[in-house]
């Protein structure tokens, strides 16, 4: 059978790709990214690339490791396709972001399982599919459109890459490849759409047929290239930047004095997110507040909580001295597993997702209309100008039984974010149930928010003060009581 080059060094490996290339880069929260590579690739010279990532802004803490936001401040790259291609905050724009604001570097943003399924459609030679991801929203616009048995779908076209580069743990010289846990994400089927495949590989290399043959999640046929890391390369590099990058374990609740008047924390919020998780429930926690959650379910509740990174049965944040980096959730937090989790890549994750076997996601926020229709990956209504930060979320709504937020009542002006309707591109229309704040926990009824716990000291009244569209009092309104809540075990 054919054999794959071993490559003397990084620098080796990538020596030959040249001008104008497309080049895949898998990596998710820091799990599975290809640093020595890139570095090599960075330092060889490269120029005018395609580059199809997760994130835009992924930037080393480690300034010898290079990565994306290198390659592209350098300007060594023309177009980015991504899933994360800015910051969505207006006053923290990055480099790369402020660039494709001045025209130039062109940017692509893809709902982040569409992207996965365009990577995977192009190693199966698949040239497109329908979708139901984004529906209704601005990255629907100009796209062809279908209907099947009632449902609205659009076609997006698959992804053929002339080179990816993937980051393995195990690797033998018939180019068979075994990935990490949750590094595995988006590199299996990197490595299948791409003409040449360039794996860089975490253990020795080892000889053909070590590898058992049920253990290869990418077989050799579709790697050209394999580079072992050297002694001194890049194994774990963290992130700079990283989302809430010191959260670890679940953090104490205090309970408020004796009529003592606040809002509630991001961790009681989260943990009444976990209270009203249902037992046998699957899960997905989106990035910031609603990746805390899995700090307050009990172990007997037998609830299980997926991550669009492909990590399938998590539990709570892993502490210091029990952490590993290639178990992370979608915030690129390291969690801990419970019995009977699994792995799979990033495009199996979205199928867990768009076949409809997803109870309820739990999203972050910037505002939220009394129709259910909602906000989050972009605060700007200036012209459509492809940047922002979408996630997984509008593949994640699009299918999901049930669609809870997470967020904060008003903004930092004390401005209210629960509206009549919204005022920015949504993510997902007509689809939000219930409403989690700092201020309450709200249901969206018939066009109406209802106020069916609130914070401590807050009345129906302030706030209803506090809120954009109508609102109404539910007949049980009490107050929030999590200060019994149980840490995951």
């Amino acid at each position: 059978m054919p054999r794959p080059r071993i490559a003397e060094s990084m620098a080796d490996a990538v020596a030959a790709i040249p001008d104008g290339s497309t080049i895949i880069i898998p990596g998710f929260g820091g799990a599975g990214f290809p640093w020595n590579l890139l570095t090599a690739l960075y330092h060889q010279g490269t120029r005018d690339l395609t580059l199809v990532t997760n994130s835009l802004n992924i930037a080393s803490a480690n300034p010898e490791a290079k990565a994306i936001t290198d390659m592209v401040t350098d300007g060594r790259v023309r177009k980015v396709i991504a899933s994360f291609t800015a910051s969505t905050h207006p006053s923290r724009a990055s480099v790369p972001e402020q660039m494709a604001r001045d025209g130039r570097l062109e940017v692509e943003l893809v709902p982040q399982g569409t992207l996965a399924e365009r990577i995977r459609s192009g190693g199966a030679g698949i040239p497109a599919f329908w979708t139901p991801a984004g529906v209704g929203t601005m990255l629907a616009e100009g796209k062809e459109h279908r209907d099947f048995e009632g449902e609205t779908y659009i076609l997006e076209d698959a992804i053929f890459a002339d080179y990816a580069l993937v980051r393995a743990h195990r690797g033998d010289t018939a180019g068979n490849l075994l990935f990490r846990r949750a590094a595995r994400n988006f590199n299996p089927i990197a490595g299948m759409a791409a003409r040449h495949t360039i794996a860089e590989v975490e253990q020795p290399i080892e000889d053909a047929g070590s590898i058992d043959p049920d253990d290869v999640h990418l077989a050799g046929v579709f790697v050209g290239t394999v580079a072992g890391i050297p002694a001194d390369g890049f194994v774990h590099v963290e992130r700079s930047g990283r989302p809430d990058a010191g959260a670890v374990g679940p953090a104490p609740l205090v309970a408020p004095a004796p009529g003592e008047k606040r809002r509630l924390t991001r961790h009681e919020l989260a943990a009444v997110i976990a209270q009203r998780l249902e037992p046998g429930w699957l899960v997905n926690l989106g990035i910031g507040i609603p990746t805390f959650a899995s700090n307050y379910v009990r172990a007997e509740d037998d609830i299980t909580f997926t991550s669009e990174n492909g990590v399938v049965g998590y539990s709570r944040l892993a502490a210091a001295e029990e952490g590993d980096p290639d178990i992370v959730n979608a915030g690129g937090q390291q969690v801990t597993l419970v019995d009977g989790a699994s792995f799979v890549h990033h495009a199996d994750s979205f199928a867990v997702v768009r076949s409809g076997r997803l109870d309820v996601t739990v999203l972050g926020a910037y505002e939220v209309g009394a129709d259910g229709s909602f906000a989050n990956w972009r605060l700007s209504t200036e012209p459509f100008d492809h940047l922002g930060g979408i996630g997984g979320a509008m593949d994640l709504v699009a299918r999901a039984k049930q669609v809870w937020l997470a967020m904060e009542h008003t903004t930092r002006e004390g401005g209210p974010r629960l509206l009549d309707r919204c005022t920015l591109p949504l993510t997902g229309k007509e689809c939000v149930t219930l409403i989690v704040t700092d201020l309450g926990v709200i249901a969206v009824q018939d066009g109406r928010f209802i106020l069916e716990e609130h914070a401590p000291g807050h009345t129906f009244e302030e706030i209803a003060a506090l809120t954009g569209g109508p609102i109404e009092a539910s007949p049980t309104l009490r107050p929030v009581d999590v200060w019994g809540a149980v840490a995951a075990g």
